[in-house]
């Protein structure tokens, strides 16, 4: 029994003195001489590389099993496709990523996500990002108000809520240009006039689907073609009125590098305004700035800084507003069909953050004045108090 006792005593000291043994030897190593010149990439390849699969040391302190530099991230720049919203170009279109000027046209409603044109845009600060393409380009959502400044008769507050999404067929009819297919919805909430005979329902609703296609005719010329068939009512009045049709064809001529000039039409199909015309010319000195001077929609955008890895953009811009459905109107002796329109102009002030990954916000205020309400019937024209507009949306 004693000699049991003496050897498990024995076994037991040299199992704790070997492991302190290699402790001591490893620390009183000379440390080697690192052959290899210095990695680019902030990771050192071990001096043995040809020497097969290394086993796991848990006493280093580098990192393991990296026989190779890592691969430095990719960089992409992502598709300059404005997101789908109104037509004029909206807020919401990137004003650090579109590139040829308006891309689309068709007034307070949502657009489409039209395809880069020339100057291609070169983002100000690269980010790595996944190299791929998505066959939805685009999913967006905006908010719209303009608010009621008074309690007066001719005061009206409307509140608008887009939700769109764009999907894209590569090479149409051979081309290098995608065919972009947006369907669309709008919910709009209308409070006044406190009017009998001029008034509006409390809400109507837009639904349609956009196609655009943006071809490369030449090096130096560009066509922005777009068609839109949608349905605009309050869904209490359905006839032949409440279907509408629009188009649009742009022509783009690439003078220099930097510099197209546009000229075109646009068919709104409106009561009192069926065609505007589309022309100016667009500017990018450089990276960090965009002059869209094209009536009727300009826009000017600006670079102002990074914050973390997302370009953040103000500008400045103008558009025509507004749009037109059938309703159901209300005489104080009973309720009419009818159609209407809402005109207006308006001016504003917004900012844009672009994410590397495709998500994009913005927030914006502006100014509207000259607005109307123009009707079918024979009920005169009223002239709606002017007022401010607040616009916010994303979209990725």
């Amino acid at each position: 029994m004693g000699e049991i006792f003496k050897n498990t005593i024995i076994v037991g000291a040299l199992l704790l003195a070997a492991p302190t043994a290699l402790l001591a030897q490893r620390i009183q190593a000379p440390t080697p001489i690192n052959t290899v010149a210095p990695s680019p990439y902030g990771v050192q390849p071990p001096a043995n590389l040809s020497g097969g699969i290394q086993p796991f040391d848990p006493y280093a302190t580098g990192t393991q099993f990296s026989s190779y530099p890592p691969t430095p991230a990719a960089t992409y720049a992502a598709p300059s496709y404005p997101p789908p919203m109104s037509y004029p170009p909206p807020p919401t279109t990137p004003p650090a990523g579109f590139a040829g000027g308006p891309p689309a046209y068709f007034p307070n409603q949502t657009a489409p996500a039209y395809g880069a044109q020339p100057p291609i845009y070169q983002p100000t600060t690269e980010f790595p990002s996944i190299p791929y393409e998505r066959f939805l380009e685009n999913v967006g959502f905006r908010y719209t108000w303009l608010p009621k400044l008074t309690e007066a008769d001719t005061a009206l507050q409307t509140q608008d809520f887009d939700v769109s999404a764009t999907a894209q067929f590569p090479n149409f009819l051979g081309s290098t240009q995608p065919l972009l297919v947006t369907p669309a919805f709008v919910l709009h909430l209308w409070d006044g006039p406190q009017n009998l005979v001029q008034n509006l329902p409390g809400n109507a609703y837009s639904a349609y689907l956009d196609f655009a296609w943006n071809p490369e005719l030449t090096p130096r010329l560009f066509a922005e073609l777009g068609f839109r068939a949608g349905v605009y009512t309050d869904f209490k009045t359905f006839n032949t009125n409440s279907m509408r049709y629009q188009g649009l064809g742009v022509a783009a001529v690439r003078l220099t590098p930097t510099t197209t000039v546009k000229a075109g039409v646009v068919y709104i199909d409106r009561l009192d305004i069926k065609l505007l015309p589309v022309v100016g010319v667009t500017w990018q000195p450089d990276s960090r700035s965009k002059y869209d001077l094209v009536f009727p929609y300009p826009r000017i955008s600006k670079y102002w800084t990074t914050l973390g890895d997302k370009e953040v953009w103000w500008y400045v811009g103008g558009e025509y507003g507004g749009g037109s459905w059938t309703i159901q109107r209300d005489t104080g002796m009973g309720s009419v069909d009818d159609q209407v329109d809402i005109n207006d102009y308006r001016v504003f002030f917004g900012v844009e953050a672009t994410h590397p990954n495709r998500l994009k916000a913005f927030a914006e205020i502006g100014y509207v004045w000259e607005r109307q309400l123009v009707y079918r019937s024979a009920i005169p024209t009223l002239d709606v108090d002017s007022t401010l507009m607040l616009r916010t949306g994303f979209n990725f």
